[in-house]
């Protein structure tokens, strides 16, 4: 079997990309084996990270994209990032945490629940964003409530805005 065959037969298609694009490279700067091998398995190991947070973000149903280092803290002086550390790490998950954020209009809320369900996506998890207006007219037209719900059950992180973004 060739190697193109034996890369596609297991999956490895960033590997079977950046293989002949990374031999000179590794050839001219005189890699081990190791090194070369190391190389490629990093490579395939971001592409399928990259790939994973794209479908995740995409099935999340996210109005926009949204993250922490985007939010404009000076904005609203009374919220601290150090106060929102605790909800961007995997223990927002793993210690069964819950956010609720309430305010007026304009100040931020759906911004920082998207930062927050965004990084959870980055450590690993499933997210999903709806409205409240949007989960209520779907249950209530459901035939079967359980497969209604799957969707919001299914996500580590739930995000239920008060605002119509979808």
């Amino acid at each position: 079997m060739s190697l193109e065959s034996l890369l596609k037969q297991l999956g490895l298609s960033t590997i079977q990309r950046v293989y002949p694009e990374l031999t000179p490279v590794a050839e001219k700067e005189d890699w081990s084996y190791q090194q070369f091998l190391e190389r490629l398995l990093c490579e395939e190991v971001a592409h399928r990270a990259e790939t994973r947070i794209a479908n995740q973000i995409a099935r999340a149903k996210f109005p926009f994209y949204a993250t922490i280092d985007s939010f404009d803290f000076t904005f609203r002086s009374d919220l601290k990032r150090q106060m929102l550390g605790r909800f961007l790490g995997p223990e927002l998950v793993s210690d069964h945490r819950s956010l609720i954020l309430e305010g007026p209009p304009g100040t931020g809320k759906t911004h920082l629940c998207i930062s927050i369900a965004y990084k959870a996506i980055q450590n690993g998890f499933m997210a999903r964003f709806t409205t409240a207006a949007a989960l209520i007219n779907e249950l209530r037209v459901a035939h079967d409530l359980n497969a209604a719900l799957k969707p919001y059950v299914q996500p580590h992180v739930l995000v239920i805005d008060e605002m119509g973004y979808l």
